[in-house]
């Protein structure tokens, strides 16, 4: 009995190892499918019409800015992008692609809560929204701050898009690393150390 009971035991692990493995090669190729079909979207994505673009209000004196651009899938849903941009020093701190979504998903969820910060949105014109967070990429990238690693892909939302003029960056000219409550300062303020040097950048601390 004992060696009937091992073999049944064998036999029950083999084919939980065989069902994972099916769970996981379906879990792979629906990723594949999603990634194949996102990139297929973002292709076509300055034939399609934007929709809304909100900015978070009072970005110019925190010197952070929340951007949600949303444009129409022929289907009636809806393709987001989401940027958070630090417009004083280090650039595009976080981005995000929000495919395929419901248009009233987007304004109870997302809206409310996007980079699980909430703040309070106004309309901005789609330029603008360019602006912000392409000069704030630059601005950044002399300082050797690089944007997000997913800003390849959230880019493309803001292609067709004509960029405002006009915007200024830091504060009087100089980058200014604002220290907010739960930042890692040693890093930004090494690299501010050794790509401009000593009394050419601001820091402020934030209590929010």
């Amino acid at each position: 009995m004992a060696r009937e009971a091992r073999q049944e035991q064998r036999a029950a692990l083999k084919r939980r190892k065989r069902e994972k493995e099916v769970r996981e090669a379906r879990a792979r190729q629906k990723a594949k499918q999603v990634e194949e079909g996102g990139k297929k979207i973002l292709g076509k994505t300055p034939d399609l019409p934007v929709v809304d673009c909100v900015i978070s209000k009072g970005w110019q004196e925190r010197g952070l800015a929340h951007v949600l651009l949303a444009r129409r899938l022929p289907t009636g849903r809806l393709l987001a992008g989401g940027y958070y941009v630090d417009t004083l020093c280090v650039g595009l701190k976080n981005t995000a692609v929000l495919p395929n979504l419901d248009p009233d998903e987007y304004e109870r969820t997302v809206k409310p809560n996007v980079f699980n910060d909430p703040v309070e949105f106004e309309p901005c014109e789609p330029s603008l929204a360019r602006a912000v967070v392409e000069g704030a990429i630059e601005f950044a990238a002399r300082f050797g701050f690089r944007p997000n690693k997913r800003w390849e892909e959230s880019r493309r939302l803001l292609e067709g898009v004509e960029a405002a003029e006009g915007l200024t960056f830091g504060r009087a000219g100089k980058p200014c690393l604002v220290v907010r409550p739960g930042d890692t300062a040693a890093g930004p303020l090494a690299r501010l150390e050794r790509t401009v040097g000593p009394g050419n950048y601001l820091v402020e601390k934030s209590p929010s």
